[in-house]
């Protein structure tokens, strides 16, 4: 069994008590294949932050999918963070860190990748995110169909998948 068979069992399990999502077996393969979906745009990162991993979306499978990368999995939310932290010991990642707290308050390092996805609007999610970037951070961010609202007076560029946004925005303006 690979790490996301094994991933997508656990998180089955732990819904049954914890109600950690509401996905069934293929919406979680769904939500990995969409987590999954920029890695080409991104797979170069060596630090990466994901803000609000919840049940592992897109931060966890990432993580599994770019071993060489540490990444800083940021969940406030103590059964998701238990959760986390499970699935980091049982699949051995050890480039995984599951940061208990809002990444307003966690001392996190700069990095070259910042992921969230439907966490909060991005204007918002720009401003506390600026002591993490780096001037050649990329950030990235998943989003649903009205992401242009939230784009105004933001340089980014995206791409669509059905009603999926990946958008990417460089980190040079929003970096301390």
């Amino acid at each position: 069994m690979n790490k996301f068979e094994i991933f997508t069992n656990e998180l089955l399990k732990w819904n049954k008590t914890h109600k950690l999502t509401n996905y069934n077996e293929d919406e979680i393969k769904k939500q990995i294949e969409d987590s999954l979906y920029p890695l080409e745009k991104i797979k170069d990162s060596k630090t990466a932050i994901d803000i609000g991993t919840g049940a592992g979306f897109p931060g966890l499978i990432l993580a599994i999918a770019m071993p060489n990368t540490k990444w800083y999995l940021v969940e406030p939310l103590k059964k998701r963070y238990s959760f986390l932290n499970y699935i980091k010991t049982i699949l051995n990642l050890k480039n995984v860190e599951v940061i208990p707290n809002r990444v307003e308050k966690a001392n996190l390092p700069k990095v070259d990748l910042i992921t969230s996805r439907a966490v909060m609007k991005t204007n918002d999610i720009l401003k506390i995110i600026k002591p993490f970037l780096k001037k050649d951070s990329t950030i990235l961010l998943y989003k649903g169909s009205n992401v242009l609202d939230e784009l105004q007076d933001i340089d980014a560029s995206i791409i669509s998948r059905g009603n999926r946004n990946y958008v990417f925005i460089k980190g040079e303006k929003w970096a301390k």
